[in-house]
Parts: structure tokens; sequence; C-alpha cells
């Protein structure tokens, strides 16, 4: 039975009354989404750089150049003023019957409101098109189980962030690939403030005219900022949207990008395994988290791990892992960094990861590196002589003495290259302490700039260490770092790998070197 109208589409569930009618109902959904809609798409541009879909077969993401400006597009089936009237008056029906519960996951939630839809179509007596049906779905749907006219952009995958920074301004999104760049989104101010109070609730939280300014999770790979009308930003109300990967970067992501070098993982794979504690720094948005978490990989999968972090965004294939949040209530942080990390020191673990170092919690951090435990941490620098004079000036004030225990510090940048974003590590350094205190530095690996590649620096501190642990000679320990990089280059031609199965030969390799040593 061939289905053009709202007509045709009850009188074929009608005609199944044996099939449940969810199921009637899920035929229906499934011929909307044969539809081709981009035929629907308003948009002429005449030079296009990417064009890819967001939410198929709906929405489509174009990315344009004009005039060296380039702007990301959001497609959307467009809809008449007919149409338009009819979602206003849905919209109002749903809102006063339906009631979406968390028990059930997004796909069960997506089928029982289609079906309150075309129920609700019907009782109002409309007869449309089934097209017409499609695109007046894809807007209930992206009003009441998604974020309204962003939803698409939070499906890109190339997206990492989004911000709206006042009315009537274009909202901006960061892809991986053109940085920075505005939208064709913009919102009137009474769009905006009612939208960022359905983020605010979204997230568990709370902004008003008393309490302006809001953080919070609205998934866990999804961080929002907000701000409400004029009170705190001159130019209105304002939200500011992570996102993080779904599935976890890992070591092989990073040297196939050439963020790092093999040699300077295969290092860290073999420092991470030995117990070396460090530091990763870098500005913003220059991976700090991703590389905390690729790294995390060569932790032995069966060490008890404890992770700290405000909003969770490090995810690690190991069983014996405990993630611990910050926790807000009205507003207020009433769990704290600094009460986490201590909490986790009562746990004994051997690993101890910390999403970010920000304040008073950096001692306690190092006190937990002088009483033994590994730990990995970021903290917000532009290099490594500037991390080491906040950390030890106000109002962190960690004393010199307590650098001993660290052994590693990484540096990380975000760089544009032939107008691309890019992120790169700088450096990697031993960090030692002498007898009267002072801090130096030893490069061990080092970012040739002109080249675009890193050179090692074979002279270390740390390898002596573990060398000593092993039973083995230093040039016996260069030789097994330079194995370690092969094989991490051969299976970073051989991806995709997930997490378990990496993890799985980073294991394999790990027997195998402990058998034959």
């Amino acid at each position: 039975m061939k289905i053009k109208t709202l007509s045709d589409a009850i009188a074929m569930i009608k005609a199944k009354i044996k099939k449940p009618k969810e199921q009637n109902f899920e035929e229906l959904l499934e011929k909307i989404q044969e539809i081709d809609y981009s035929k629907f798409y308003d948009f002429e541009c005449k030079d296009v750089l990417d064009r890819y879909w967001l939410d198929r077969p709906f929405s489509m993401a174009v990315i344009c150049e004009n005039n060296n400006d380039i702007t990301y597009n959001v497609l959307e089936p467009k809809i008449s003023k007919e149409e338009f009237c009819v979602i206003e008056k849905v919209h109002r029906e749903l809102m006063d019957r339906v009631i979406l519960k968390n028990s059930d996951g997004i796909c069960d939630k997506e089928k029982f409101l289609f079906g309150e839809f075309i129920q609700t179509l019907e009782r109002l007596g409309y007869e449309l098109s089934i097209e017409s049906i499609g695109r007046i779905w894809y807007h209930i749907r992206n009003h009441f189980l998604g974020y309204e006219r962003i939803d698409p952009i939070l499906k890109d995958p190339y997206i990492e962030d989004i911000s709206c920074n006042g009315y009537n301004l274009p909202v901006y999104v960061f892809h991986k690939a053109y940085g920075n760049i505005p939208t064709n989104i913009t919102y009137t101010a009474e769009e905006l403030d009612r939208f960022i109070l359905k983020l605010s609730q979204k997230a568990g939280t709370q902004v008003s005219l008393e309490t302006p300014l809001a953080d919070g999770s609205i998934s866990e790979k999804t961080r929002v900022q907000l701000t409400y009308r004029k009170v705190v930003s001159s130019k209105g109300s304002s939200y500011t949207i992570r996102k993080f990967s779904e599935e976890p970067i890992t070591p092989l992501d990073l040297i196939s990008w050439n963020t790092v070098s093999a040699e300077a993982m295969a290092f860290l794979w073999l420092a991470i395994e030995y117990r070396k504690n460090m530091v990763i720094i870098g500005g913003t948005a220059s991976g700090k988290t991703t590389m905390l978490n690729a790294i995390s990989f060569f932790i032995p999968h069966n060490s008890k791990i404890v992770s700290l972090e405000d909003t969770r965004e490090i995810s690690l294939p190991h069983k014996n892992w405990l993630p611990l949040v910050t926790r807000e209530v009205d507003g207020r942080t009433r769990v704290e960094m600094f009460d986490l990390l201590k909490a986790a020191l009562r746990q004994r673990p051997e690993y101890i990861i910390v999403g970010e170092i920000r304040g008073r919690e950096a001692i306690t951090l190092f006190q937990a590196m002088n009483t033994g435990h590994v730990v990995y941490s970021t903290f917000h620098a532009g290099d490594v002589d500037s991390a080491i004079k906040r950390f030890i000036h106000d109002p962190i004030n960690v004393p010199k003495g307590m650098f001993t225990p660290l052994d590693l510090m990484m540096c990380l940048s975000l760089e544009y290259i032939k107008g691309k974003v890019v992120r790169r590590m700088d450096s990697l350094n031993e960090v030692s302490v002498d007898a009267e205190g002072r801090i130096s530095i030893n490069p061990i690996f080092k970012r040739d700039e002109a080249k675009d590649l890193f050179v090692w620096h074979e002279s270390s501190k740390v390898l002596p260490e573990i060398c000593k642990v092993l039973g083995i000679r230093y040039k016996e320990a260069l030789t097994e770092i330079k194995k370690r990089a092969e094989f991490l280059k051969e299976l970073a031609k051989n991806r995709p790998y997930n997490m378990e199965k990496l993890i799985g030969e980073i294991n394999e390799y790990r027997r195998k070197f402990y058998e034959s040593s």
C-alpha cells in the first residue's frame, strides 16, 4: 500500500490491527525516513568545501567559503507557513499530554512520541502529505527529544565546541578541520533566554537573575556553561557546549595525526608501566585531556585506578577503575576536587588520574606523589617554565622540594598549519630537583616546528631508573623503546581499533616482553 497522506497512514495502521500499535507506527516512521528531504533545502553556495549528513535523511552540514570567510551551514527541510502553524498547534497539544520518562532508551522514547504525534494530527483533523508529516515530525522530535536548532550540530562528530555569545549573534562551532567558524543559526533575545532555561533544566542546574551563571552536563560526553540575560554578559544570555568523542581517542590516533611521535608514545608506555608521574600542560583546547585519556591505555589492565573530574571526560577500558566527579547542589560545589582527592588517597589506588589541577588540590596531588602514589594530571599553562611558576607561587604555592617525585612534564599546543587546526606535542621533559631545591628541565623529545616532526634526545634520567628495575643496560632500554614504537606504528596502520582490542594487543605485547626478559 502506497502512503501519500495522513489518511493513508492511518488506514494502514487500522488495517494491521492484529499488530501492536507501536509496531504499526514504527513502520510509518520507517517510511518517513526513506524520503529524500534534501530536495526541500533552500540554500545556495558557489564554493563548497565540505558537505555531509548530520541527521540522515533530514539535516546536512555544508561548509562554504565566501571571500575567504568560512561558514558552517545547517541545512534542514524548509517548512511552509501552514506547516509552521501545525507545528505550533501540535506542540501545544503534546506539551499538555506527553511526559517522556527517563526509564526507557531514546529509541523507545522516539517511537512513543511518534505515536502520540500521529494520533494528535488525526485528532486535530489535519490532512497532510507523507512528506509534510516528515518535515513537521523532524521539528517536533528535535524540540521534545533534542536541543532544537542546534540538535543537528550536536550529532556532528567533527564538532568539539558550540557557543552562542548573545542575542542576534551567529552561533559558532569549533570544527576539527576548520577551527572556529560561524554558523547560519542566530537567536532573538526571547528565543535565547528560553533556550538557556531549557539547557539548565537538562543539565540539572538552575539559572535566574539571582544566579546568572551555571555549569553542568547534559550527557556523559557533553559539558555546558551558561549565562542568563544581561546580568554578567552585556550581549545577553550565552552558552558554550563542549563535546567529547563518543569513542575514546587512543595512542594510535595521536600517532596517526602526528600529534606525537611513535617513539615518544613508546617512551611514555615504558614510563607509565614503571610508575613514573607526569603532568600534561597546554593552553585552551590544546588536547590535554585527550592526551591524558590516551596514555592511560598503557596502565597495566588489572591496576586499581581512581579518576577525579569536574565532568566525566576520561573513558578507560580497565575494569578496576573508579571514576569520581565533583558534585554541585543549588549552584554551589558541595563536593570539590580537593575532597575527592583526599577520599581517593584512602582507597589505596595504584594510579590516580586528575582531570585538571586548578587550585589547592595541587598541594594534595604533590603530597600523593610524595607518598608513593602514581599520579597523572593536566594543568593550564603555555609552557613548562610558566607552569612551574604557577605551581610554586600564589595561589597554589607548592614547595619546590615537593617536585622531587614528579618525573615528566609534557607540553601541548593548538596550531594552524596550512589553514587546518592541529594539536602538537611541543616537548616531553624530565623534571629533577637538586640538593638546593633548584628545579631543572631536561627535554627528551622536542618538536622541530619547521619540519613538523619530533627530535628524540636519547640522554635520559628516567630511563636509568627503569633499567635498574628491569635489570637491563641503557642501550637495551633504547632498543626496547624503538621496538615498541614500531609495534605502535604497525597497529596504527591497521586501524580502526576499539578500546578492548587495543588494550588486548598492548597486554599481549607486555606479556611476551616479560616472558623473554
